[in-house]
Protein backbone atom coordinates (compact mmCIF):
# COMPACT_ATOMS: atom_id res chain seq x y z
CA UNK A 1 0.00 0.00 0.00
CA UNK A 2 2.48 2.34 1.11
CA UNK A 3 4.80 1.64 -2.28
CA UNK A 4 1.84 1.84 -4.19
CA UNK A 5 1.14 5.83 -2.39
CA UNK A 6 4.59 6.62 -3.19
CA UNK A 7 4.05 6.10 -6.73
CA UNK A 8 0.98 7.66 -7.03
CA UNK A 9 2.90 10.68 -5.40
CA UNK A 10 5.66 10.25 -7.41
CA UNK A 11 3.41 10.83 -10.78
CA UNK A 12 1.53 13.30 -9.75
CA UNK A 13 4.75 15.51 -8.69
CA UNK A 14 6.07 14.54 -12.37
CA UNK A 15 2.88 15.68 -14.09
CA UNK A 16 2.60 18.77 -12.41
CA UNK A 17 6.11 19.58 -12.93
CA UNK A 18 5.61 19.01 -16.30
CA UNK A 19 2.55 21.08 -16.82
CA UNK A 20 4.53 23.88 -15.25
CA UNK A 21 7.22 23.76 -17.70
CA UNK A 22 5.05 24.10 -20.66
CA UNK A 23 3.19 26.44 -19.17
CA UNK A 24 6.69 28.60 -18.47
CA UNK A 25 7.54 27.89 -21.94
CA UNK A 26 4.13 29.22 -23.49
CA UNK A 27 4.83 32.29 -21.64
CA UNK A 28 8.25 32.52 -23.13
CA UNK A 29 6.88 32.59 -26.51
CA UNK A 30 4.61 35.27 -25.81
CA UNK A 31 7.05 37.19 -24.78
CA UNK A 32 8.99 36.48 -27.56
CA UNK A 33 12.13 35.12 -25.15
CA UNK A 34 12.68 32.18 -27.46
CA UNK A 35 15.96 31.04 -25.60
CA UNK A 36 14.37 30.84 -23.10
CA UNK A 37 12.23 28.36 -24.91
CA UNK A 38 14.68 26.51 -25.95
CA UNK A 39 16.08 25.79 -22.40
CA UNK A 40 12.87 25.00 -20.73
CA UNK A 41 12.06 22.60 -23.67
CA UNK A 42 15.00 20.71 -23.23
CA UNK A 43 14.56 20.74 -19.43
CA UNK A 44 10.61 19.28 -20.45
CA UNK A 45 12.13 16.57 -22.92
CA UNK A 46 15.82 15.36 -20.31
CA UNK A 47 12.94 14.17 -17.96
CA UNK A 48 10.26 13.44 -20.84
CA UNK A 49 11.99 12.63 -24.30
CA UNK A 50 9.03 11.96 -26.17
CA UNK A 51 6.70 14.93 -25.38
CA UNK A 52 5.76 16.48 -28.36
CA UNK A 53 5.16 19.88 -27.07
CA UNK A 54 8.54 19.40 -25.60
CA UNK A 55 10.05 19.10 -29.12
CA UNK A 56 8.09 20.72 -31.20
CA UNK A 57 8.85 23.91 -28.72
CA UNK A 58 12.28 23.33 -29.43
CA UNK A 59 12.05 23.32 -32.91
CA UNK A 60 9.76 26.11 -33.42
CA UNK A 61 11.91 28.41 -31.20
CA UNK A 62 15.87 27.81 -33.28
CA UNK A 63 13.82 28.37 -36.40
CA UNK A 64 12.85 31.80 -35.06
CA UNK A 65 16.50 32.05 -33.82
CA UNK A 66 17.94 31.13 -37.34
CA UNK A 67 19.59 27.88 -35.84
CA UNK A 68 17.54 25.94 -38.63
CA UNK A 69 20.74 23.08 -38.38
CA UNK A 70 19.99 22.97 -34.35
CA UNK A 71 15.91 22.49 -35.32
CA UNK A 72 16.03 19.91 -37.24
CA UNK A 73 16.70 17.15 -34.91
CA UNK A 74 13.84 17.83 -32.39
CA UNK A 75 11.24 18.48 -34.87
CA UNK A 76 12.20 15.27 -36.97
CA UNK A 77 11.73 13.23 -33.35
CA UNK A 78 8.70 15.11 -33.12
CA UNK A 79 7.14 13.64 -36.25
CA UNK A 80 7.68 10.25 -34.59
CA UNK A 81 6.05 11.23 -31.79
CA UNK A 82 3.02 12.69 -33.41
CA UNK A 83 -0.65 11.06 -32.73
CA UNK A 84 -2.81 13.45 -34.08
CA UNK A 85 -3.33 15.16 -37.39
CA UNK A 86 -2.43 19.02 -36.17
CA UNK A 87 0.78 17.43 -34.59
CA UNK A 88 1.59 15.65 -37.98
CA UNK A 89 0.78 19.00 -39.75
CA UNK A 90 3.30 21.64 -37.46
CA UNK A 91 5.95 19.25 -37.17
CA UNK A 92 6.28 18.84 -40.76
CA UNK A 93 5.60 22.60 -41.53
CA UNK A 94 8.95 23.53 -39.50
CA UNK A 95 11.05 20.55 -41.46
CA UNK A 96 10.14 22.25 -44.28
CA UNK A 97 10.93 25.73 -43.13
CA UNK A 98 14.23 24.48 -41.05
CA UNK A 99 15.26 22.43 -44.11
CA UNK A 100 14.30 25.12 -46.89
CA UNK A 101 16.67 27.37 -44.75
CA UNK A 102 19.85 25.43 -44.69
CA UNK A 103 19.27 25.26 -48.23
CA UNK A 104 17.42 21.44 -48.28
CA UNK A 105 14.99 22.32 -50.99
CA UNK A 106 14.11 18.82 -52.13
CA UNK A 107 13.62 17.47 -48.83
CA UNK A 108 11.75 20.65 -48.04
CA UNK A 109 9.16 19.96 -50.83
CA UNK A 110 9.24 16.76 -49.00
CA UNK A 111 7.84 17.93 -46.00
CA UNK A 112 5.45 20.48 -48.11
CA UNK A 113 3.97 17.34 -49.33
CA UNK A 114 3.45 15.61 -46.19
CA UNK A 115 2.25 18.39 -44.46
CA UNK A 116 -0.27 18.86 -46.72
CA UNK A 117 -1.60 15.35 -46.45
CA UNK A 118 -3.01 16.38 -42.54
CA UNK A 119 -5.63 18.55 -41.40
CA UNK A 120 -3.74 21.12 -39.29
CA UNK A 121 -4.73 24.34 -37.31
CA UNK A 122 -5.98 27.53 -38.15
CA UNK A 123 -2.53 28.91 -37.52
CA UNK A 124 -0.75 25.69 -39.33
CA UNK A 125 -2.61 25.81 -42.17
CA UNK A 126 -1.90 29.89 -42.51
CA UNK A 127 1.40 29.07 -42.14
CA UNK A 128 1.93 25.94 -44.68
CA UNK A 129 0.38 28.22 -47.36
CA UNK A 130 2.34 31.42 -46.73
CA UNK A 131 5.83 29.89 -46.76
CA UNK A 132 4.43 27.87 -49.85
CA UNK A 133 4.17 30.99 -51.78
CA UNK A 134 7.31 32.48 -50.65
CA UNK A 135 9.29 29.50 -50.85
CA UNK A 136 8.18 28.80 -54.62
CA UNK A 137 6.21 25.39 -53.63
CA UNK A 138 2.83 26.31 -54.23
CA UNK A 139 1.18 25.04 -57.54
CA UNK A 140 1.35 28.65 -59.04
CA UNK A 141 4.86 28.52 -60.19
CA UNK A 142 4.52 25.44 -61.96
CA UNK A 143 5.10 26.78 -64.90
CA UNK A 144 8.00 29.12 -63.76
CA UNK A 145 11.24 28.75 -65.21
CA UNK A 146 14.45 27.88 -63.08
CA UNK A 147 17.84 28.65 -63.64
CA UNK A 148 20.98 28.95 -61.22
CA UNK A 149 24.39 30.46 -60.59
CA UNK A 150 26.81 29.71 -57.82
CA UNK A 151 24.87 32.08 -55.70
CA UNK A 152 21.35 32.84 -56.72
CA UNK A 153 18.87 30.37 -58.15
CA UNK A 154 16.38 32.10 -60.27
CA UNK A 155 13.02 32.06 -61.14
CA UNK A 156 10.97 33.58 -63.69
CA UNK A 157 7.24 33.94 -64.57
CA UNK A 158 6.20 33.25 -68.09
CA UNK A 159 5.83 36.63 -69.73
CA UNK A 160 8.33 39.06 -67.93
CA UNK A 161 9.62 41.57 -70.29
CA UNK A 162 13.28 40.45 -69.69
CA UNK A 163 14.38 39.91 -73.76
CA UNK A 164 18.43 38.37 -72.24
CA UNK A 165 17.51 36.21 -69.62
CA UNK A 166 21.37 35.01 -69.69
CA UNK A 167 22.72 39.03 -69.17
CA UNK A 168 20.12 39.61 -66.65
CA UNK A 169 21.04 36.20 -64.53
CA UNK A 170 25.39 37.52 -65.17
CA UNK A 171 24.50 41.26 -63.97
CA UNK A 172 22.90 39.67 -60.50
CA UNK A 173 25.66 37.45 -60.21
CA UNK A 174 28.25 39.84 -60.44
CA UNK A 175 26.07 42.30 -58.30
CA UNK A 176 26.35 39.49 -55.43
CA UNK A 177 29.74 39.42 -55.69
CA UNK A 178 30.45 42.74 -55.75
CA UNK A 179 28.44 43.41 -52.22
CA UNK A 180 29.86 40.58 -50.87
CA UNK A 181 33.34 41.74 -51.71
CA UNK A 182 32.24 44.63 -48.77
CA UNK A 183 30.48 42.71 -46.29
CA UNK A 184 32.19 38.93 -46.73
CA UNK A 185 28.85 37.60 -45.12
CA UNK A 186 28.12 33.93 -45.48
CA UNK A 187 24.54 33.05 -46.44
CA UNK A 188 23.28 29.43 -45.48
CA UNK A 189 21.85 28.72 -49.09
CA UNK A 190 21.40 30.35 -52.46
CA UNK A 191 19.18 33.50 -52.90
CA UNK A 192 15.98 32.44 -54.44
CA UNK A 193 15.45 35.58 -56.40
CA UNK A 194 11.48 35.22 -58.30
CA UNK A 195 10.99 37.65 -61.05
CA UNK A 196 7.19 38.46 -61.74
CA UNK A 197 5.71 39.64 -64.86
CA UNK A 198 3.70 42.33 -63.40
CA UNK A 199 3.41 44.15 -59.41
CA UNK A 200 -0.30 43.15 -60.37
CA UNK A 201 0.22 39.65 -60.75
CA UNK A 202 2.33 39.18 -57.22
CA UNK A 203 -0.19 41.11 -55.32
CA UNK A 204 -3.09 39.13 -56.72
CA UNK A 205 -1.06 36.30 -55.37
CA UNK A 206 0.98 37.23 -52.41
CA UNK A 207 -1.15 39.82 -51.19
CA UNK A 208 2.13 42.09 -50.90
CA UNK A 209 3.37 44.61 -53.59
CA UNK A 210 6.99 44.00 -55.13
CA UNK A 211 10.09 43.86 -54.38
CA UNK A 212 10.45 42.57 -51.19
CA UNK A 213 12.82 40.16 -49.39
CA UNK A 214 12.87 37.83 -46.67
CA UNK A 215 16.46 37.42 -45.63
CA UNK A 216 16.05 35.35 -43.00
CA UNK A 217 15.17 32.61 -45.75
CA UNK A 218 17.55 34.15 -48.48
CA UNK A 219 14.20 34.83 -50.82
CA UNK A 220 13.63 38.04 -53.03
CA UNK A 221 10.46 38.58 -55.11
CA UNK A 222 11.26 41.22 -57.76
CA UNK A 223 10.03 43.03 -60.21
CA UNK A 224 11.60 42.60 -63.79
CA UNK A 225 12.64 46.08 -63.53
CA UNK A 226 14.51 46.43 -60.15
CA UNK A 227 17.63 47.16 -59.70
CA UNK A 228 20.36 44.77 -60.08
CA UNK A 229 21.52 45.01 -56.35
CA UNK A 230 18.82 46.39 -54.01
CA UNK A 231 17.26 42.79 -52.68
CA UNK A 232 20.52 41.33 -53.21
CA UNK A 233 21.94 43.77 -50.91
CA UNK A 234 19.03 42.76 -48.19
CA UNK A 235 20.09 39.50 -48.13
CA UNK A 236 23.69 40.01 -47.93
CA UNK A 237 23.66 42.46 -45.20
CA UNK A 238 21.04 40.23 -43.27
CA UNK A 239 23.56 37.42 -42.51
CA UNK A 240 26.47 39.82 -41.11
CA UNK A 241 24.86 38.21 -38.06
CA UNK A 242 21.61 35.88 -37.21
CA UNK A 243 20.54 37.57 -34.59
CA UNK A 244 20.70 40.90 -36.42
CA UNK A 245 17.98 44.15 -35.35
CA UNK A 246 17.33 45.66 -38.33
CA UNK A 247 15.81 49.39 -38.37
CA UNK A 248 13.88 51.15 -41.48
CA UNK A 249 16.31 53.91 -42.58
CA UNK A 250 19.66 51.89 -42.42
CA UNK A 251 18.14 48.67 -43.98
CA UNK A 252 16.70 50.14 -46.52
CA UNK A 253 19.84 52.61 -47.13
CA UNK A 254 21.56 49.52 -47.09
CA UNK A 255 19.00 48.37 -50.37
CA UNK A 256 19.92 51.78 -52.22
CA UNK A 257 23.32 52.03 -51.46
CA UNK A 258 23.91 48.79 -53.15
CA UNK A 259 21.80 49.01 -55.80
CA UNK A 260 24.34 48.83 -58.10
CA UNK A 261 23.85 52.08 -59.86
CA UNK A 262 25.90 55.17 -60.65
CA UNK A 263 23.84 57.86 -59.27
CA UNK A 264 24.59 61.08 -57.24
CA UNK A 265 22.77 59.78 -54.08
CA UNK A 266 22.93 62.77 -52.19
CA UNK A 267 21.59 65.31 -54.90
CA UNK A 268 18.71 62.80 -55.63
CA UNK A 269 17.88 62.81 -52.16
CA UNK A 270 17.95 66.58 -52.49
CA UNK A 271 15.85 66.84 -55.34
CA UNK A 272 12.79 64.44 -54.14
CA UNK A 273 12.69 66.34 -51.21
CA UNK A 274 11.85 69.96 -52.67
CA UNK A 275 13.70 72.29 -50.16
CA UNK A 276 11.38 70.41 -47.65
CA UNK A 277 13.45 70.21 -44.10
CA UNK A 278 13.80 66.91 -42.66
CA UNK A 279 16.03 65.33 -39.90
CA UNK A 280 17.65 62.34 -40.32
CA UNK A 281 17.48 61.09 -36.69
CA UNK A 282 13.58 61.59 -36.49
CA UNK A 283 14.09 59.39 -40.00
CA UNK A 284 15.89 57.17 -37.86
CA UNK A 285 12.91 56.75 -35.00
CA UNK A 286 10.22 57.17 -36.75
CA UNK A 287 11.06 55.72 -40.01
CA UNK A 288 7.44 54.14 -40.79
CA UNK A 289 5.95 57.53 -41.20
CA UNK A 290 7.98 58.79 -44.28
CA UNK A 291 6.80 57.49 -47.64
CA UNK A 292 8.84 55.48 -50.13
CA UNK A 293 9.56 58.21 -52.48
CA UNK A 294 11.30 60.20 -50.14
CA UNK A 295 12.43 57.49 -47.65
CA UNK A 296 14.14 55.54 -49.81
CA UNK A 297 16.58 58.21 -50.91
CA UNK A 298 17.78 59.98 -48.66
CA UNK A 299 18.43 56.65 -46.70
CA UNK A 300 20.47 55.58 -49.61
CA UNK A 301 22.75 58.57 -49.44
CA UNK A 302 23.12 58.64 -45.35
CA UNK A 303 23.91 55.07 -46.14
CA UNK A 304 26.60 56.36 -48.54
CA UNK A 305 28.18 59.10 -46.05
CA UNK A 306 28.36 56.44 -43.50
CA UNK A 307 30.03 54.20 -45.38
CA UNK A 308 32.63 56.87 -46.17
CA UNK A 309 33.39 57.78 -42.68
CA UNK A 310 34.10 54.59 -41.45
CA UNK A 311 33.33 51.54 -43.14
CA UNK A 312 34.27 48.87 -39.70
CA UNK A 313 32.18 51.15 -37.74
CA UNK A 314 29.03 50.46 -40.42
CA UNK A 315 29.66 46.89 -40.37
CA UNK A 316 29.15 46.74 -36.89
CA UNK A 317 25.45 49.21 -37.07
CA UNK A 318 24.43 46.97 -39.83
CA UNK A 319 24.60 44.00 -37.21
CA UNK A 320 21.97 46.24 -34.82
CA UNK A 321 20.63 49.13 -36.84
CA UNK A 322 18.91 51.00 -33.90
CA UNK A 323 19.72 54.45 -33.14
CA UNK A 324 20.52 53.61 -29.53
CA UNK A 325 23.20 51.00 -30.62
CA UNK A 326 24.89 53.73 -33.13
CA UNK A 327 25.33 55.74 -30.43
CA UNK A 328 27.62 52.94 -28.59
CA UNK A 329 29.21 52.81 -32.16
CA UNK A 330 29.92 56.24 -32.83
CA UNK A 331 29.78 58.11 -29.03
CA UNK A 332 29.73 61.92 -29.59
CA UNK A 333 30.72 61.98 -32.97
CA UNK A 334 27.34 60.19 -33.73
CA UNK A 335 25.16 64.14 -32.86
CA UNK A 336 28.12 65.42 -35.47
CA UNK A 337 27.71 63.18 -38.18
CA UNK A 338 23.71 63.80 -38.23
CA UNK A 339 24.31 67.52 -37.78
CA UNK A 340 26.47 67.62 -40.82
CA UNK A 341 24.49 65.20 -43.01
CA UNK A 342 21.82 67.53 -42.70
CA UNK A 343 23.42 70.47 -43.36
CA UNK A 344 24.44 68.57 -46.29
CA UNK A 345 20.63 67.50 -47.61
CA UNK A 346 18.55 70.43 -46.32
CA UNK A 347 21.01 73.33 -48.43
Amino acid sequence: MTKILLQIIFLTVFCISGYSQKSEMSNAFKNKEFEKVVKLGKQLVESEPNDFDGLLGIGKAYNILNEFNNAIPYLEKAVNCSENDWQFAWSNIELMESNFAVGKIEKAKEFYKKALEYKGTENSTKKLKGLALLFGFDKVYENWKTLETDNITFHFQNGTSIIDKENYIKERENAFLNINIFFSSYLPKKIDFFVWKSNEEAVKTLNKSLGFTNPKYCVSHNRDNQTKGHEIAHNISFWLEKTNNRNRLINEGIGVYFDQTETNRLEKAKKVLKNKKIDIKELWLNGNNYSEKIFYPVAGAFIENLVLIDKKKFIELCKNQTYENAELIYGKELKEIISEFNIKLNK
